[in-house]
């Protein structure tokens, strides 16, 4: 096992007079050549868990990989499961007994694996063979123990990103038997995140097929059965709920008042599904907009009623090079992070990695001492520890 102690800068050139800086920074690596984070939790002991694979998708030598570190970054122990193949880790769970269940896909089937809390080695696993490609991308925890994950079916095998495939929801026992499974696909081509407020499941997922106005957002009882449906204008990948049942969508799109090119939506919703505002963000390099992908890929509500989304910026062609930013050349991508405040309006800002590097922000969780820490792909594992920017109260 290897780690690594980087130099860190955070870059700003915003106006806010506040931007947290870096904690600290680890990054670990599996078997593989790299290693790509999805999602990231810190457990009730305040250590934090975050799961992807090591190898590569798009050759089939990849596993699930998993990682759990303390609350300062100390590596305590880190897993594989899978053959080398075609298997995706994309979320962790913390349970009521305190350990693990991770949801994703191992040889093209659905896969949910629990996991100890203390050694990462396996307690039970459950796979699903429901077509050709088929993937858990969301689990979640329900009163009495049960779960509840979202995925898809039939999916096109090709990245770990939209599959197109077709929306299912299953539902199970604690230990993982099936008690009922329901076809969303009418609805969405795939389940991409969950989360449970007041009885009810919330489905955030992806258009039937690309470019259609279909539902984004599925709200259904404990049953499996459909409350409402709602569409709105992107495709998201982040998605939370804050203590009043608000809901914010966040997806990168184009074109924006930003540029042409890909930048970041924020859609708050209403605990009824109705639209309450629509933000847009990117550029925050300066970098010229027609090149720069602005991709996110998380949000988490805060504990002062805002919201916290997570991004990488860069570019990915060659027609393009600029290097007048401080953090380095547009074609070096960099973890960029928004705070929000509950009308949407930008608290701060910031843009962190390491000059010479590529950083990308995937997912991010709000820590006990009110910072963050942003699973950060920096072809490793990347444990980005943000300093405490909400203020505690007592």
């Amino acid at each position: 096992m290897r780690f690594y102690i980087l130099y860190l800068i955070l870059f700003t050139g915003f106006a806010h007079s506040f931007v947290p800086e870096i904690e600290w920074h680890r990054q670990y690596n599996g078997s593989g050549e790299e290693s790509h984070p999805h999602y990231v939790i810190e457990t009730s002991d305040k250590s934090f868990v975050m799961i992807g694979e090591t190898g590569f998708i798009d050759d089939k030598s990849a596993k699930i990989f998993v990682v759990k570190v303390s609350s300062r970054g100390r590596f305590l122990w880190r897993r594989e499961f899978g053959r080398l193949g075609y298997n995706l880790g994309n979320l962790v769970l913390e349970t009521k007994d305190g350990n693990y269940v991770l949801a994703g896909c191992l040889e093209y089937d659905a896969a949910l694996l629990k996991i100890d809390a203390q050694t990462g080695s396996l307690i039970w696993k459950k796979t699903w063979n429901l077509g050709t490609e088929d993937a858990f991308e969301s689990v979640i925890e329900t009163a009495n123990g049960s779960l509840i994950a979202t995925g898809y079916r039939d999916g096109l095998a090709e990245n770990t990103f939209i599959n197109w495939g077709k929306g299912v929801l299953i539902k199970t026992t604690s230990e993982g038997d099936e008690l009922w499974e329901k076809n969303i696909s009418k609805f969405i081509s795939s389940g991409y995140r969950l989360k449970l407020y007041k009885n009810h499941v919330y489905v955030a997922g992806h258009p039937f097929e690309e470019g259609a106005p279909n539902e984004h957002l599925l709200k259904l009882d404990l049953d499996g059965n459909l409350v409402w449906a709602k569409s709105f204008n992107s495709i998201y990948w982040g998605f939370d709920i804050d203590n009043h049942g608000n809901m914010l969508l966040t997806g990168h799109t184009r074109p924006t008042p930003m540029s042409e090119n890909w930048d970041i939506e924020a859609i708050l919703l209403s605990p009824d599904g109705e639209v309450l505002w629509t933000k847009y963000f990117g550029q925050p390099r300066g970098y010229d907009g027609r090149w720069i992908h602005d991709e996110v890929w998380g949000v988490r509500a805060t504990p002062d009623g805002g919201w916290l989304l997570v991004a990488g910026t860069g570019d990915e062609t060659n027609r393009y090079e600029e290097n007048f930013h401080a953090s380095g050349p547009s074609g070096e991508w960099k973890v960029y992070l928004i705070k929000l405040n509950a009308d949407g309006d930008t608290d701060w800002e910031g843009v962190y990695g390491k000059k010479g590097t590529d950083w990308a922000g995937e997912d991010v969780c709000i820590t006990s001492d009110g910072g963050a820490l942003v699973a950060n792909d920096t072809g490793r594992f990347g444990f980005t520890k943000i300093k405490p920017f909400i203020q505690q109260t007592k």
